[in-house]
């Protein structure tokens, strides 16, 4: 499938859209990074993963205790990556860049690569969102059918 091009139109959706939402943030008083909540819940997560996981490694919880912690701590990775990686990768955690770098790099503590992250979100999403065969985040079958142009899986 060849990827698609977008012509340059001066009045586009994206710059309408990009305007709006500063319009938005400028108009209710809201800074579009993140404020002291934003930061309280950083380090709320970010300690509760750290006890979680030294309670499994080095506890040794009972089987049916330790699937409980594995469950929460799959919680809490899922919560980190969504409210602090996240952010920090788009720029948004903090008016400070190297706040942002050390937000986004939490994916790397927790095993990923968010250097990767930035290219496969940022670079390729950002830009064919919800393209079918260039926007991999949308390839997620048998689960879902995410795009018209995917095939349909036949029930058995």
């Amino acid at each position: 499938m060849p990827i698609p091009k977008f012509s340059s139109i001066p009045h586009s959706f994206h710059a309408e859209l990009k305007k709006r939402i500063s319009d938005y943030f400028e108009n209710v008083g809201k800074s579009t990074t993140g404020n002291t909540s934003l930061f309280v819940k950083a380090i709320i997560l970010m300690s509760a993963f750290t006890l979680v996981y030294i309670h499994l490694v080095f506890f040794t919880p009972a089987a049916l205790w330790a699937i409980l912690e594995c469950v929460l701590l799959g919680g809490i990775v899922s919560a980190i990556g969504f409210n602090v990686m996240h952010d920090g990768a788009h720029g948004s955690f903090s008016n400070n860049k190297w706040v942002n770098y050390m937000a986004a790099f939490s994916l790397n503590i927790l095993g990923g690569n968010s250097f990767m992250w930035n290219v496969k979100h940022n670079v390729i999403h950002h830009a064919y969102t919800n393209v079918d065969g260039v926007d991999d985040d949308i390839d997620i079958q048998p689960w879902m059918r995410m795009s018209g142009t995917q095939k349909k899986i036949q029930d058995a």
